[in-house]
């Protein structure tokens, strides 16, 4: 068995066993979703009046009631080579089946987009849990020892869906330009790291290999390792702004971390 079977058949079961939960603990009646209960006006649905309180009352109720509408979800994958590092890219497998199986099991619109130096591919909504399968197996068989991460195409795509919740989901080692697609849509964003990634130090004075084992790296020094932290830096302090500019929720998850923790209280 492949380790996208694995990993989507672990998560599925526990993503269910959550939401299964939640569902059993709060189905207490068909009062659950009441709003309200007001006078009846001129022009409200004559079937939302509740008879039994308007024959109490000896005039005419209504009931609101909340009403859930699907939403449309769309998760973007963001992949180049900067991925292979650790255990960044089983860790963005686990977090798409968190998201992915979240979706599908509350009826939600699952949209995919992948994307490297182009738009890999793009997985239209379907009624079926093997989506998230499909998708994790496709990102497996991409090579990304060559792939360079192009941003700037990202918005093109993203501007022709209606209103919808975005979740950007990559390690946002590069600059990126969040303002248009925030504008249009509700904007999540998942940054996946490794945490020796984040403050290298440790490997100063290491010979380094590139990953098509072709190109010469030279030995770590401390100004090269100061100089990539603050640029890292720099890029995490420039996607903050944007965020807090445009409120757009972000998280950090670790490869260490348990990532469903993380997401469920992100979008609680």
């Amino acid at each position: 068995m492949d380790k996208t079977r694995l990993i989507t058949i672990k998560i599925r079961q526990k993503v269910l066993s959550f939401y299964e939960g939640i569902h059993r603990a709060l189905k207490f009646g068909e009062e659950d979703d009441l709003k309200n209960i007001r006078e009846y006006t001129y022009g409200d649905n004559v079937k939302r009046i509740n008879w039994i309180i308007t024959a109490k009352e000896k005039k005419p109720f209504v009931i609101e009631r909340e009403e859930r509408k699907n939403q449309n979800i769309i998760i973007v994958l963001l992949l180049d080579q900067e991925m292979l590092y650790g255990k960044k890219l089983q860790k963005l497998y686990e977090i798409y089946s968190i998201l992915g199986f979240s979706a599908l099991y509350q009826k939600d619109k699952l949209n995919t987009y992948i994307f490297t130096d182009k738009m890999e591919k793009f997985f239209k909504h379907r009624n079926a849990f093997t989506v998230v399968e499909d998708v994790l197996k496709f990102v497996d068989a991409i090579s990304l020892k060559d792939k360079k991460l192009q941003t700037n195409q990202i918005e093109k795509y993203l501007l022709r869906h209606k209103r919808s919740i975005v979740i950007l989901v990559g390690d946002f080692v590069y600059p990126i330009d969040i303002s248009l697609i925030s504008s249009r849509h509700k904007l999540f964003i998942i940054k996946v790291r490794e945490k020796d990634e984040e403050d290298p130090k440790k490997y100063t004075g290491y010979q380094l290999k590139s990953f098509d084992l072709k190109r010469k790296i030279p030995f770590l020094i401390k100004p090269m390792v100061k100089s990539y932290i603050k640029n890292l830096r720099n890029l995490d302090e420039n996607l903050r702004q944007q965020a807090v500019l445009k409120r757009v929720p972000v998280k950090t998850i670790y490869t260490h971390e348990d990532p469903f923790i993380k997401l469920r209280i992100m979008f609680s």
